[in-house]
This record gives structure tokens, C-alpha cells and sequence, in this order.
């Protein structure tokens, strides 16, 4: 095994390796077989979904389709992702931190870098125990050079758009067509949501029936820019808040996606054979129409508001319903917990930072979260800005309004809206935890650097732009081009 830069060890259970006997389902008027031993697995993402933008946490926002998966399954009351949508993607796909792989900030269109290629993704150790995997969405891990691209990194399959955000129904950014099948650009028409779920529903009613299934949709909503059917903005004419309507109703849209594809699953008699996880990649921004709830600070922030996300595991057979995971559950945990779920063995190349969570989820063995980290790079100088979680500890570095680095100091369980900054009463817990944070080694970072205003323009249709860019596309592809290297 290969040592690099890693987070201090946490608490996990070897993975053991499960017989994987592989069966047909059956089709209509034929005997029934035994279903795989090993579960189907379907992943689902939102992108800048805050925490008070779902139903079982409050929100005026209907989302009935993952209410009751929340209701069947366990909710994740404390899991965290990164304050940017790049990093927790990638800690989702590798189940290592953002510190060892260097990716702290997203993959802007104009960068050439991605995922470093010698890291090992999610989809292959599922494919190589035989499952066929599919990618549905936004992939934001490397948008420029082909070899960064889903299919280069384990998919057999991938539909959707490489950048990290879009034109909704144009399916542009900074004007090129970033829509694809397989590397091959798609010219088609219809709302980015409808697509992704369509795509979803058809590669699971023409999978391989031999097979299990490893399907991760990563849905563009509630990103930037806002954008929704006219019919479902005006479900939600009760919101005076024009930004904030709209934001509702791509959720509702991608609600009624999830939907969709558990009635597809249902039907192909898959639902309970299946490991359903939904989360959310970052917190979102309440200017951008979201809310996270009472928890402090947005996307892009450290603080809870900013990392604490929606999340929650579905699969009856093994899962209890309706209860709460009250543990800390980072992201990068996802990978080792679904193989260890699936029975798969874990021969990760590099060291794994995530832990095994599962036998505290299905079995309620004994669960003691260690010591984790979420951190982007920030500022003029690129500066860590972080949280650092230790025991009951949570120590934010942040800059305050006049831009100064700051260090705070919180009892997260007992302080979750960070009100009661501890800093001047424990210096000892600062100095300690700020120490730790030094401590582990990092990689270096990759994506800095500002868009080049001759090669790109204005920022019209940028990452934060409410409203979308509706200049007509260019007829260069986005999905087929060394995008630089194109006059």
C-alpha cells in the first residue's frame, strides 16, 4: 500500500469480503430467481441543498418523496460534507479528505486539473466485485482533460454535465453545450432535473438483470442559476420571496424525480434489494435562496451552516425505520460504509481517512467518532479555513468582517447554532487543536488561480449568478474538447 498524507486514523472495522452470488430477476410470466446477495446501491446528490430545505427538518419546501425515504430509513442528523461542491465530491468518491487528495476549492471551467488520476474511486471497487455502475448528473471533478472524466474513473456509463453548474435548460456554460453521453456531446431539449431522473429510470430498466447495480445521481438542483418549470414556481405563489420560489420549486422537481425513480425501482422489483443514500454536497446560500435552518454561516463557511447537510440511509432489510443517527457522519465515511453494507472488500490504494460507520448503523455496535476535519482553501493567499472537530470540540478558523483570520471555539453537541464562542475561555483547546490541524500533512492544493478574462469574457452565467446566461451556445462541444487547445 501506497503511504501518502492522511488524517489522523479513526475508528473503523476491517471490511470483509461477501460471496457475491449473482442472479437474474425476473421478467414478466417467468419463475422468480433469487435476487443479488449483494444490494444494489443508488447515491443520490443535491447540490447547495441547505438543511432546513427538506420537509422532516421543517421546511415550507414540499419534498414528500425524501420524507418518506427519511421516514424509512435513518436520518444522518449530523452529516457533514465540505463548504464547496468539489471537495466533498471528491472525499465522496475516494473516502479520503480534502487534505490528502489537495482538492480545497471547486473545478472552475477554465481549469485543466481534476481528481488526481492516482486515486481510486467509489465506482471501481463496485465494479470490480462485478457490479455495473452508472453516473447520472454533474461530475465537477476534472471538466477539461479527458482522462478526469466519469467514464476514465471507473463508470461504465455517464449522462449529464462535467462543469458545476449550468444553464438549466440551455445546458451551457460560458456559453458551450456541456451535456454529454459517454464523451459525446447531446443537443437535446427539456430541464437539466427531468433529464438527469429520465436517464436514471433507463439505465435501471435496461441494466444488465445478471448484475447489481451501482447508480450515482448527481441531480444540478437547487445550483445556480435558478431556474424551475413555470408551472411548479407557481405551486409556490405563497413565497413572497421571488429568489426564494423558485429555489423551492427545483426542489420540489427533484423531489418529484426521487420520486419517479423509486416508483422505476419499485417495478423492477429492485426497492428492497437496494442501499439508497441521499445527501447534500455542501449548505447553501440563503441570497440564493436557501435556508439552513437555525444553523449558523452558508456555503463557503466552515460553520455548521455551511457543512452540516441533509442526509439519510434507506434499506429496510438491514436498516431500522425511522430512526435518528445521532453520530458524527463525515463524508468521507460514505465509500468504506457502503462496501462494508455491500459486503465488499476494501483494497483502497492509499489509505483510507473515512470510517466504517455501518455496524453502528445496522447492528448498533459502539460508535466513537474520531477526530475529523472539513476545510477549503480561501482568501488572497489561499489560507485553510476550516472546521476541526475533536471529542465534544469544534474549532472553526474563519475570517471575521474586516477579513482577519479568526479562530473560534465551540461545545458543538451542546452548542449546534455556534452562539457561545469558547476561544478566550480555553486557549489550552485552541492551541491543542489548531496544533493537531498543522499537523496533518497535506497535499498540495490544486485549481487555484482566476478566470483569465481574455480567453472567457464577463461573468455572465458565473457559479453565483442568480439569473441565467441565455446567450445562444457556441458551436464548439464542451464535453469533446481539450477545451483550452480549442481557437
Amino acid at each position: 500500500m501506497n503511504s501518502v498524507p492522511h488524517l489522523p486514523p479513526r475508528p473503523t472495522r476491517k471490511l470483509v469480503l461477501g460471496a457475491l452470488a449473482i442472479f437474474g430477476f425476473c421478467g414478466c410470466g417467468e419463475e422468480p430467481v433469487q435476487p443479488p446477495a449483494s444490494p444494489n446501491i443508488v447515491l443520490i446528490l443535491a447540490d447547495d441543498l441547505g438543511f432546513g430545505d427538506v420537509g422532516y427538518n421543517g421546511s415550507e419546501i414540499r419534498t414528500p418523496a425524501i420524507d418518506r425515504l427519511a421516514a424509512e430509513g435513518v436520518k444522518l442528523d449530523r452529516f457533514y460534507a465540505y463548504p464547496l461542491c468539489s471537495p466533498t465530491r471528491a472525499a465522496l468518491m475516494t473516502g479520503r479528505s480534502a487534505l490528502s487528495t489537495g482538492v480545497l476549492r471547486p473545478f472552475e471551467p477554465w481549469l485543466e486539473s481534476g481528481l488526481p488520476l492516482d486515486e481510486k474511486l467509489m465506482p471501481e471497487y463496485f465494479r470490480e466485485a462485478g457490479y455495473q455502475t452508472f453516473a447520472v448528473g454533474k461530475w465537477h471533478l476534472g471538466p477539461n482533460k479527458k482522462a478526469y472524466h466519469p467514464q476514465r474513473r471507473g463508470f461504465d456509463h455517464f449522462y449529464g454535465h462535467l462543469g458545476g453548474f449550468l444553464n438549466h435548460y440551455l445546458h451551457t456554460v460560458w456559453r458551450r453545450v456541456d451535456w454529454q453521453r459517454n464523451g459525446s456531446t447531446v443537443h437535446e431539449e427539456g430541464y437539466s432535473t427531468h433529464l438527469i431522473t429520465a436517464e436514471a429510470i433507463d439505465l435501471i430498466r435496461n441494466r444488465d438483470r445478471d448484475k447489481p447495480v451501482f447508480l450515482y445521481v448527481s441531480y444540478s438542483a437547487p445550483h445556480t442559476p435558478l431556474q424551475a418549470p413555470p408551472e411548479a414556481i407557481a405551486e409556490y405563489d405563497s413565497i413572497d420571496n421571488e429568489t426564494r420560489r423558485i429555489f423551492a420549486a427545483m426542489v420540489t422537481e427533484m423531489d418529484r424525480g426521487i420520486a419517479d425513480l423509486r416508483v422505476a425501482l419499485e417495478e423492477e422489483g429492485l426497492l428492497d434489494q437496494t442501499l439508497l443514500m441521499f445527501m447534500s454536497d455542501n449548505g447553501g446560500r440563503p441570497g440564493l435562496g436557501a435556508n439552513n435552518g437555525p444553523l449558523r454561516g452558508e456555503k463557503s463557511s466552515a460553520h455548521e451552516g455551511g457543512i452540516r447537510v441533509p442526509a439519510l440511509l434507506r434499506w429496510p432489510a438491514e436498516l431500522p425505520q425511522g430512526a435518528t443517527f445521532d453520530h458524527r457522519f463525515v463524508v468521507e465515511d460514505v465509500l468504506p460504509t457502503l462496501l462494508s453494507a455491500a459486503g465488499l472488500p476494501g483494497e483502497p490504494v492509499k489509505p483510507l481517512d473515512g470510517s466504517d460507520v455501518w455496524p453502528a448503523l445496522a447492528d448498533e455496535a459502539p460508535f466513537e467518532p474520531g477526530p475529523a476535519v472539513s476545510a477549503r482553501g480561501g482568501g488572497p493567499n489561499f489560507d485553510f479555513l476550516y472546521a476541526y472537530f475533536s471529542d465534544e470540540w469544534k474549532l472553526v478558523r474563519a475570517r471575521d468582517d474586516t477579513g482577519q483570520l479568526t479562530l473560534q471555539l465551540f461545545r458543538i453537541r451542546g452548542d449546534p447554532y455556534e452562539q457561545n464562542d469558547l476561544a478566550a475561555a480555553h486557549p489550552d483547546v485552541v492551541k491543542r487543536l489548531s496544533t493537531a490541524f498543522e499537523a496533518i500533512p497535506k497535499a498540495e492544493m490544486i485549481g487555484a488561480g482566476a478566470a483569465p478574462e481574455a480567453d472567457y469574457g464577463d461573468n455572465r452565467g458565473g457559479s453565483s449568478s442568480i439569473l441565467p446566461d441565455d446567450t445562444a451556445p457556441t458551436d464548439i462541444p464542451y464535453a469533446e474538447a481539450e477545451w483550452r487547445n480549442v481557437p
